[in-house]
Order: C-alpha cells, then structure tokens, then sequence
C-alpha cells in the first residue's frame, strides 16, 4: 500500500468528521450569517453592561401592570400592548444561547434574571390584584388557567422566531420583534399566576404556572436547537469567557460559573445541556396533553348536543347547556303537555349519552300553552257549585332576596354602604339595576364590572346605574342660611326618597329659639310688656328665621328619619343609621319655655298645618309604611320595590 492510498481515507475521514460543521455553516448561510457574525453576537451577550438593568425592571413592571388590567378587565387589545413592551425576551434568548455554546457565566446570568423576573412580575401582580375593587375571573384569564398540548405549539413557533431575530445579522429590533414574539407566551401567564395568588385561587395560579413552565421549556429548547443548527456551537468561548470573568467582582456567580466549566466542557457536554429544558418540556407535555383530549370531547359533545336542540320543535322557548369536566347538564323549557316533555327528556337523555359515553342531567319543563289548557279544561266537568281558588301572589320577594344577596356579595366597600336598590324595565332594553350608596362614585369600569357579574349570577342581562350620595357634611356659617339650604335641598330630597337615610341637622340656635317663640300659642297672644322687649341687638336675624321656615316646608321632615337640633352653625349630616339623640332640655325659666324636644312623644309636635316646629319624629304610625322603599313601580316601565338596606329585597 502506497502513501496515496493511506492519505485518500484520512482525507475522507477528515472530511466525515467536519461534514455537520460544513452543514451548519450552509445553513446559516442561507439566512444571511457568517461564521464572523456568530462570535460578534456571543460576544455582545457576554459584554453586556449592567447599565441597562434600569430600564429592563421599569420595561418589565410596565408590561406586568397593563398585562395584569388588561386581563382583570377582559380586554385583548390591552394585553396586547403589554407584549410589545415586554423585555423577558432579553434574559431567555441569553440562556439558551448560554446551554447552545457551553458557556456557563453566560447560562448562570441570565438563569438568574431570568428567575428574578419571575418573582418579581408574580409578587407584584399579586399585590396589585389585591388592590382592585372587584375580582373577576373574565375571559382573558380563564383562557390562561386551562392550558393544553395547542399552547404548546404556540410556543414552539415563537421560541423559533425568537431566536431568528437575535441571531439575524443587522437587527436593531431585536428584543421588541422577540418581545412581541413571545411575550404574549410569558408575560400574561405570569400575571395571572400573581392574579391567583392574589384572590387565593389555587386552581387559577396552578393552571397559569403550567402554561408558563410549558412555554418556558419550549422556547429554551428549541432556541438551543436552533443556535446548534446555525453553528453557534463551533463558537470558542473560553477566551472571551475568561475575560469576562476576569472583570467580574469575586461573588457567587463567578464561584459557580466556574465549577461549571468542568460539566459544560465534557465531551457530550451538549447533550446535558439540551436534555435539560426537554426532561422539563417532557415532564409538562403529558397534563397538557391531557387536558387537549378534555377541551376536544367538551367540543365534540357540545356540537352534537346543539344540534340536538336546534332539531327540536319550535315550542323550545328556552335552553341552557353546561359541558364541562366530564359533567353534562341540559335544561329545557317547551311548551305543551307534560307528557310530551317526558318524551322528550327520555329521547335527549339516550342520545346524549350515546355521544357523551356518560349519564348526562337533562331537565325539561313543560309550561302548557293554548292547546294543551283547552284540552284540561274539555276534560274537566264542571262541579256543582263553585269552588273558590286560593290566589297565587307572585313571588316577588323571592326574587327581590335573590337580587339583593347577589348585590351584597359583589358590592365593594370602598364605594361605602349600600342603601337602597331598585330595579327598571326600559321598553327594549337591558333591566336597570339602580344602586344608591353613602360612598364616592363607583366609576365606569367598577360599573361595568359590577353588572356583568350581577348578569352571570342572577342569569339575565342587567345594566348598573350608580346613585352615588356624598357621605361629607354640608356646613355653613350662621350667615350663610339661605345658600346652605340650597345645597342641602338636594341631600334632603334623597332622605325623603331612599328608607334606610337619616338626616342629622344641626340650626343656628338663635333661628331655633325664634321658631319657639313663634310656635308657643300663649306668648304670641299676649303683647310683651317694655321690660320684656329685647334690643335690636337681641332680635335674631330675620334671614335665618327665613330659612328655617323654608327648611321646615321640605317633604322630608314629613317622615321620622330628620332630627335637629340647636348648634352654633349650619350643619348636615346623613347616615344609614339614626342621628345620636338630643340632650335632655333644661329647666323651664321664668318668663320662657323649654326648647321643645324634637323627637318629643306623640302630641309633642305642632298642630298639623301650624307650619311650626322642625319635625324629624312622628308620631307611632305617622311614618312611611312598612316596606316603603325606593318605589320603583310608580312610574311606567318602573320595576321591583326594592328594600332599603343591603340584604333587602321586594316586600
């Protein structure tokens, strides 16, 4: 054998050996890379100065606070937003290029942003979860807490165009294109992780951190399969690593990184490092897959169990169907005679569970229509004499206990206590729920989320109207009367209307002595001798005396729930509970009359008609009947008397 023949199968063993390298130099190629390319882009990952740690938290607390409203208030568009802004990209990318290229300074760095990210993004979507009015599980959310092998896929293509865009050569958009590419896959879940952490619903933290770890895993691994297939793995990173290390401060990074130098650099070293995030990535694949085969037998079932319906006779006015969790539920209401709804139970009951495979709960409820009350009465024979009918009232009260503990769990307390409620029936419209509260105003995305909750519990569409009552006094000097009453008008008028409001009212006492005086029969009969006359310094001001004439004429000293009493001002107050009762009067001088009482005994006020004393008291009886409320069915197209306090329904 001649030195040609032993050197034709060493060339060709040389030329087996760098055929992957020749393979993956083709492909990076193909997409605009060149070896030179590879080691600027490592590089730049290793250098990269801790300066822009600022802007990183800031762009990642921006993004958790959009994700985390746009998610509680069921809005896409908002969600959206938070992705563009997302920086998870920056830290991710950094690992898997750390795994794909053997470097361990690398790998631990961005491992550790990575994973205070995490935390911080939870704990402060927790916090501020804790800080809304309402919690809600909208549509948005429930979408990230029952993740399947579909989400799975959806990760895989961003962890692909990720990796492009780090790696193309020339990119200044790279972290806000991979941003956009993944945050939707990261950033969202995290937030509703924080979001259940935060209402202590575990199912909902548990179904997000799946989604998230599943997505995390798949866009590790196959950013590391794609930095391999581009030839970054040919990259020597042991000098540029060293120079690295050498300008870090002692710590423990640099300590850990460096005994990880001896596990990256072993021969198969890739392997381990690839079989990591795909021992994880197998580990969540099969709940996911699970939880497929639920959502496509949910869907299967539903679909045929709809057409089931729609081929139904036209008498079906009213459906609902319930698929969920291996539980199906179907209720019906037709018209007819019972025995056809019986059939009809029967028939769907059977085909149901041919589709579903198991026993489903179907109710159908026959309400009997023209045909089916001509043939009862054909078939009943008239009696002898006739019988009298005990009358069914409708059960209003049911329904109004029904609204008002609905209304009760889901009403805030910052927006202060619930007074009253009352319910309208606009001519083809939404029913309008009027709430009227001692609080600041509920403000339009409370409102909105109040109502749809009020809608998914009571089972009908109902539209919020807030009655907010400013719960602050109205005060005013003695010389302000007149302009008091004008801004108390309006407070007073809600006392009159709402049952459960008290009115405490505090009156200059020189304007109350003059109502006495004006009021008690003897002394205005009789002409008051010179020593008795007061000086013109003595006489109250007629302007107040005025006022609290105008202040007695209001419909609402008409009812027991206003009380006054002397102060040195003008003074309102309202309160869902009584007003403090008045001191006891002092003893009668000579020449003059005690204050009267107020909230005196039946007979202590004026003479009806008499026009005098500020009654807040009536008599037993002489308040509003029982019940009396909000009376929302005065009026056409008004609806329910509602009650007056939290809790209370229609009488």
């Amino acid at each position: 054998m001649n030195d040609e023949q032993i050197d034709r199968p060493l060339a060709a063993g040389v030329g087996r050996r760098h055929l992957p390298a020749i393979l993956q130099d083709r492909v990076a190629a193909a997409f605009g890379i060149e070896p030179e390319h590879r080691e600027a882009i490592v590089r730049g990952m290793l250098e990269r100065s801790a300066r822009g740690a600022a802007g990183y938290w800031l762009q990642l607390l921006l993004a958790m606070g959009i994700a985390s409203l746009g998610l509680v208030l069921g809005s896409g568009a908002v969600v959206i937003g938070a992705m563009l802004i997302s920086p998870l990209m920056g830290p991710i990318v950094e690992l898997g290029m750390g795994l794909a290229i053997g470097s361990p300074f690398l790998a631990l760095r961005s491992f550790t942003r990575v994973a205070f990210s995490i935390v911080v993004v939870v704990m402060s979507a927790a916090l501020l979860t804790l800080t809304l009015p309402f919690h809600e599980v909208t549509a948005e959310i429930a979408a990230r807490t029952s993740p399947t092998a579909l989400d799975l896929l959806i990760a895989i293509f961003c962890a692909i165009a990720a990796a492009y865009t780090t790696v193309r050569p020339g990119s200044d958009t790279t972290s806000t294109a991979a941003g956009t590419a993944i945050g939707i896959a990261l950033v969202p879940p995290l937030c509703v992780v924080g979001y259940g952490i935060g209402t202590r619903v575990g199912s909902i933290a548990g179904g997000a951190a799946l989604l998230f770890t599943a997505n995390l895993c798949a866009i590790l691994l196959f950013a590391i399969l794609c930095f391999l297939l581009l030839g970054y793995g040919t990259v020597s990173t042991a000098a540029l690593e060293h120079a690295e290390l050498a300008k870090q401060k002692p710590g423990l990074i640099r300590r850990v990184a460096r005994a990880l130098e001896f596990v990256f650099g072993l021969r198969h070293g890739w392997l381990v490092r690839v079989l990591m995030p795909l021992a994880l990535l197998g580990a969540v694949y099969f709940p996911l897959r699970e939880a497929l085969t639920r959502v496509t037998w949910e869907v299967r079932v539903r679909t045929a169990i709809q057409g089931m319906l729609d081929a139904l006779p036209q008498s079906t006015v009213r459906s609902s169907l319930t698929v969920d969790h291996g539980n199906v539920a179907v209720r019906l209401v037709t018209l007819g005679r019972a025995d056809e709804a019986d059939r009809i139970e029967h028939d769907l009951r059977d085909k149901i569970a041919a589709v579903a495979g198991i026993a489903p709960q179907v109710d159908v409820i026959a309400v009997p229509d023209a045909s089916a009350l001509q043939a009862v009465a054909a078939s009943v024979k008239p009696s002898a004499a006739p019988i009298d009918m005990v009358r069914r009232e409708p059960e209003i009260a049911l329904v109004g206990q029904e609204i008002a503990a609905s209304l009760a769990a889901a009403w805030p307390e910052p927006a202060g206590p619930l007074v009253a409620w009352r319910l309208r029936f606009p001519d083809n419209e939404p029913v309008v729920l009027e709430a009227v509260h001692l609080g600041p105003e509920l403000g339009a995305a409370a409102v909105d989320l109040l109502g749809r909750q009020l809608s998914r519990e009571l089972g009908a569409e109902i539209a919020v109207r807030d009655r907010a009552i400013s719960p602050e006094p109205i005060v005013a000097e003695a010389a302000s009367g007149r302009a008091w009453l004008e801004r108390a008008r309006p407070a007073l008028a809600w006392v009159e209307d709402v049952e459960g409001l008290h009115a405490c009212i505090e009156v200059p006492s020189t304007a109350e002595r003059s109502a006495r005086e004006r009021s008690t029969p003897d002394r205005s009969a009789q002409k008051p001798s010179t020593a008795e006359r007061s000086t013109p310094e003595e006489r109250p001001d007629e302007e107040i005396v005025a006022v609290v004439a105008a202040l007695r004429s209001l419909p609402a000293f008409h009812t027991d729930r206003v009380q006054v009493r002397e102060g040195a001002a003008w003074r309102l107050l309202l309160s869902t509970s009584p007003c403090a009762p008045v001191p006891a009067p002092a003893p009668a001088q000579a020449g003059d009359r005690a204050l009267a009482d107020v909230g005196a005994a039946p007979g202590a006020g004026a003479a009806p008609g008499a026009g005098t004393g500020l009654k807040a008291a009536a008599a037993p009886g002489a308040g509003a009947a029982p019940g009396a409320g909000l009376n929302a069915g005065a009026a056409p197209g008004a609806g329910l008397k509602a009650g007056a306090a939290p809790g209370a329904g229609a009488p």
